[in-house]
């Protein structure tokens, strides 16, 4: 009777942890499985990024700037990242900040000093890394230029075949600048000097002399010569 008693019992114990296995199993399967592989791969789980952005933007790349200017404002116009701060640097002071475009492109002006200016942009991205552009030299120079004629003086008359070549001599105030004669290049020596040889034609003869500096500051004077064979 007793050893009955507990063959069922026993029998009873098994069918319990059976069905507990059951549950177990299909539990399992339900929502353990697919819980371990979403925590495997990453899905459902809240991760926060610790890493940070350390790569500066693309450096400004600036088109031609010219050597000189005669103009106190300067047009600055270049390249970079899309939508970058933009900081342009005149003689390392911060003349205007700025955005680049979406594609990247900028138009900024900005006060030159008298003389000579460094001129470069900076960018800088949400980040806050920074890069420049290359530094370029602009020479802002409002003086302006002047023209001496020593010879021939305005208003000479010049007669026969042995006269009609002339030589046409005057000076610059700044070595460097670019004289024409009616429309002929003249060669200025260093110290601004020149001389060009002219043929004169019957009668009269307009002679425009014209001379600008590397800055685009103009000067010119018109000579008048009387030519008789």
């Amino acid at each position: 009777m007793a050893g009955g008693y507990r063959i069922t019992k026993e029998s009873k114990r098994s069918r319990f942890y059976m069905l507990l296995s059951v549950v177990f199993i299909i539990v399992m399967i339900k929502w353990g499985i697919p819980t371990f592989v979403n925590i495997i791969a990453g899905n459902g789980v809240s991760r926060q990024s610790t890493e940070k952005d350390v790569i500066p933007p693309q450096a400004p790349v600036l088109s031609a700037l010219p050597e000189a200017t005669s103009s106190a404002s300067l047009l600055v116009e270049g390249f970079t990242e899309g939508g970058a701060a933009l900081d342009l640097m005149i003689n390392d002071t911060i003349a205007l900040t700025a955005k680049a475009q979406d594609d990247g492109s900028f138009a900024i002006y900005g006060d030159l000093t008298s003389g000579s200016n460094r001129v470069y942009v900076r960018a800088a991205d949400e980040a806050g890394n920074t890069s420049a552009s290359e530094v370029k030299i602009v020479i802002f120079d409002s003086k302006p230029v002047e023209l001496s004629i020593y010879s021939p003086k305005d208003g000479t008359e010049f007669f026969g075949k042995n006269n009609q070549v002339i030589d046409i001599t005057g000076e610059v105030s700044k070595p460097g600048s670019q004289v024409i004669i009616n429309n002929s290049f003249v060669i200025v020596d260093r110290d601004g000097k020149f001389t060009h040889r002219f043929q004169l034609a019957d009668g009269n003869n307009e002679i425009k002399i014209m001379v600008s500096d590397k800055a685009g500051n103009t000067a010119e004077r018109t000579l008048k010569i009387l030519y008789t064979p």
